[in-house]
């Protein structure tokens, strides 16, 4: 019985974790100056793993009776999240040296004019406006129809130089 019982342990701890890397142990609305981790998550997930599987090997190989199998792993359990919650704060409270944001879809959902007709399968150009200035950008269809000068169409990226772009009508559509 306990073999089954250590076994639903370490399969509770599995399942929470496969949660937590979906969901992450983020807080939504940290509050002002405080850690934006829940840190009993990352706790109580560690130990459930780590005490159901040491419990189930010492007892199943029968290393240690139940009472001591129970103890040893308790034990072993408190370490484990001990440490993955120490680990957990640690990269809550890494700061990135960069931006990952990738500069391709720095613009994307900026609504632009175009200039020049887009062919279906070639480029045509945009204008687009911004904050007191306008600049011109090739332009490709991202389903490779034809789009005439003076629509509004909808920045998805810019790669290498070339906007690739929706009607706008299409995306005001979806929305």
């Amino acid at each position: 019985m306990a073999t089954y019982l250590f076994l639903a342990t370490f399969l509770v701890g599995l399942l929470a974790a496969v949660r937590l890397m979906f969901f992450g142990a983020e807080r939504l609305r940290p509050a002002p100056g405080a850690l934006p981790l829940r840190r009993s998550e990352p706790a109580v997930i560690a130990f459930l793993v780590a005490f159901g599987l040491s419990a189930y090997l010492m007892h199943r190989n029968a290393w240690l009776g139940a009472g001591a199998s129970v103890l040893a792993a308790s034990a072993i359990g408190l370490v484990v999240a001990v440490v993955a919650t120490w680990l957990a704060i640690a990269a809550a409270r890494m700061t990135p040296e960069h931006d990952p944001e990738d500069p391709r879809y720095v613009l994307q959902g900026h609504v632009a004019v175009v200039t020049v007709d887009i062919p279906a399968g070639g480029e045509g150009e945009i204008r687009i406006d911004g904050t007191g200035s306008s600049r011109r950008v090739r332009a490709r269809d991202i389903v490779d129809g034809a789009i005439l000068a003076g629509q509004e169409v909808c920045i998805e990226r810019i790669d290498d130089g070339v906007a690739y772009v929706e009607l706008w009508a299409r995306v005001e559509e979806r929305l």
